[in-house]
Parts: structure tokens; C-alpha cells; sequence
């Protein structure tokens, strides 16, 4: 009998990007879609994907849970059908799960990211001359209001805010606290969800905004461990990130939980395990004992696994990870060279080395060094 593909985000998700004006029904597309301000939850292109979803067929776009699952890992399609609660339902009159952006500030240039989602990206980049535009500024938060005011609500039972930082600053907390004022029965069904690099306290002011949801999770983003961590998360200290995620399980409302979420790139691809290492060993469970999730996503981008070189897919192929490299349609000197260049580049700037933190991986360039 053929597994069921059905998604819980393609019938029931909506993500709202007011950065660059666009739409998709989930985060790890890379198809976007001018939003319907008029009404954003339906769209000519979303009810071809549901169509497509009900046949029982992978989408092209949705090959990030593909390549997971067949690698053994649990994907976002997985997660999102054991935790939003609508499986089956295919006629929603608006969204069970929204993903929220409408502020790139950020604290950090991780090197998986850019400047289209991180303020510092940008000033990083204006430093060093590359980057002509002006800096971001905050000035969405009211446009998100008014869209969110145009949608039904009532199957609302989870809202991600992607950043940017989402913790810096007041933007995602006065979207947050508008939700738990029109959201039918916050208390009860809403579960607000923060995307976050680790490296942000919470207000107290805020605890009352936490308390009148069912659950606030904080999706901590670790790519590695250590001085890995710190390369892929510049200019971040992991011992701080470490000592401040500690901090907030002993402090936040019960109604807190936290969720690793980890990017897997060209740069971490040997080393994977290590995050849910240090998970089960030093943070595994949340302050009422639940278990701390770990889920895992594909990098996109100059650092994606398309970018892997020969000798690398061999030490992949030696590893229980060698489904994550099942499409890979052989080398392509040219991005790999621009990769190695951006290595470079950025090194230089940030007084960091590629070749002493990953050295099993750089092995794997040599040729290309």
C-alpha cells in the first residue's frame, strides 16, 4: 500500500512575507506568489499544489521533506501532521498554521543566511562595500495587522514568526498580542512560535502575552556545536547562546517550549549528529519534562548539498546520510569555485578558517582550494 503524501501545510499552511511581498503555502518552498491583499488565503497557484497533493505526488517544490524522509530523517511534513491537528482536511476556509515575516533585523550574519533576512548581513556587507542599498528598516507591522484582519481564524492553531531575529526588538511581540486578542479561544488553541538564534532574553512585560496562549515555542536554530557553531553563527559566542537557552527554561511560563532546529549544509554535512548529541546530553527536555524536538532542514543557497564535490559525496555515501545526496547531479566547478571564494572572503573579514573548523570537509576541496 503507498504511504499517503498528505500535508498539513499545503491544505492548511500560509506563509506572508511583507519583505519582498510575496506568498507560499510553507517556508521551505522556493516558489513565491504576489500576496492577495485582498484575500490572502486563496490563490490560483495554492489550489493547483492541494490538487496535486490529494493525488498522492510529490510537488517539485516540496523536495526538502523528500530527500529527508528517504534519508530516514523526520521532515517537516512529518512534524506538521503529528502536531497541527487538522490531518485529512482539505477545504479549510483559512489557515491552520501561518508563517509571519515582516522584520529582517538581526544580530548576526550566519553564513547559511543573507542580507535579504538579516540587518546585519547588510551592514556587514556595507562595510565591506558590497552592498549598495539602504539598510532595512522596520515598518511592516501594521500592513501584517491589517492582512491578518481579512483572514478566518478559527482554525488558527499555530503562528511562526520569521525573522530576522524575531526576539529583537517590539514588532513580532505587538503582531503577537493583536493574535491573542482576535484568535477565537487563544488560550486554549493558539500556539505561538518564535524563530530565534538563542541569542535573545524575554522581557517580563511580554510573560503576560505568553501566558495567553495554549504554548509559545522557541525555535532555537543550532547548525553545530562549539566553534562550529560560532563560524555558522557569526558573530555569536556559543557558550553565551548555550548559557542563555538554560536561562530562559528556568525562568520563561510553563506554556514555554524550545525546538532545535538545525540547517544542514555543505559545511556541517559530516558532522550532523553532533547537535542532537549535545541536545541529549545537556538539554533534553523542557522545564516540565517534556522532550526537546530536534528537526533538521536542507540549506538552500550557495551552501546547498548540490554544491558538494566528488570526494565529499563518497564520504557522505560512507555515512547513514547518503540518501541526503541521492539527487546530486555531479559536480559543477563553477558554483563550487564562487563557494571556495565566498569561503575566502568571508574568513578574511571575519578572522575565521574554513580549513581549521571543518577539516574533514575541506579535505573534500582540496582540489578547489
Amino acid at each position: 500500500m503507498t504511504e499517503s503524501l498528505y500535508c498539513s501545510m499545503i491544505h492548511g499552511g500560509l506563509q506572508i512575507n511583507l519583505s519582498n511581498g510575496t506568498s507560499n503555502q510553507c517556508c521551505l518552498r522556493k516558489d513565491r506568489y504576489d500576496i492577495n491583499l485582498d484575500d490572502p488565503w486563496n490563490n490560483d497557484r495554492f489550489e493547483i499544489l492541494r490538487s496535486t497533493n490529494q493525488a498522492n505526488v510529490w510537488d517539485a517544490g516540496c523536495s526538502n521533506c523528500e530527500v529527508l524522509e528517504k534519508s530516514g530523517h523526520i521532515s517537516f511534513r512529518q512534524g506538521m501532521n503529528a502536531g497541527l491537528g487538522i490531518h485529512g482536511q482539505t477545504e479549510l476556509a483559512g489557515p491552520a498554521r501561518l508563517d509571519l515575516k515582516f522584520d529582517v533585523g538581526c544580530n548576526l550574519a550566519c553564513r547559511t543566511c543573507g542580507p535579504h533576512n538579516s540587518t546585519f548581513w547588510q551592514h556587514h556587507l556595507k562595510e565591506i562595500g558590497n552592498w549598495p542599498l539602504p539598510i532595512s528598516v522596520t515598518q511592516n507591522k501594521d500592513k501584517m495587522i491589517d492582512l491578518l484582519g481579512k483572514l478566518d481564524l478559527h482554525n488558527l492553531r499555530q503562528v511562526v514568526f520569521c525573522g530576522g531575529e524575531t526576539l529583537l526588538g517590539q514588532q513580532y511581540w505587538e503582531v503577537a498580542r493583536w493574535l491573542v486578542d482576535h484568535v477565537p479561544n487563544a488560550q486554549e488553541n493558539l500556539t505561538l512560535c518564535f524563530q530565534t538564534n538563542g541569542t535573545q532574553s524575554i522581557d517580563h512585560k511580554h510573560y503576560d502575552i505568553i501566558r495567553r496562549c495554549h504554548l509559545v515555542k522557541l525555535h532555537v536554530s543550532i547548525d553545530g556545536i562549539g566553534a562550529q557553531f560560532e563560524y555558522l553563527r557569526w558573530p555569536a559566542s556559543w557558550e553565551q547562546v548555550r548559557q542563555n537557552l538554560m536561562d530562559l527554561r528556568e525562568n520563561l511560563p510553563h506554556n514555554v517550549l524550545f525546538l532545535i532546529e538545525q540547517t544542514i549544509s555543505i559545511l556541517n554535512v559530516l558532522d550532523i549528529g553532533q547537535v542532537d548529541q549535545w541536545v541529549e546530553k545537556d538539554f533534553p527536555a523542557n522545564r516540565g519534562g517534556d522532550p526537546v524536538t530536534c528537526t533538521k532542514h536542507m540549506a538552500n543557497g550557495t551552501f546547498g548539498l548540490f554544491n558538494a564535490s566528488k570526494e565529499l559525496v563518497s564520504k557522505i555515501q560512507e555515512t547513514s546520510q547518503k540518501s541526503l545526496i541521492a539527487k546530486w547531479r555531479g559536480e559543477t566547478a563553477s558554483t563550487i569555485d564562487f563557494m571556495i571564494s565566498e569561503i575566502k572572503r568571508f574568513d578574511q573579514h571575519r578572522n575565521q578558517s574554513f580549513l581549521e573548523t571543518f577539516p574533514q570537509v575541506a579535505q573534500c576541496y582540496s582540489r578547489f582550494w
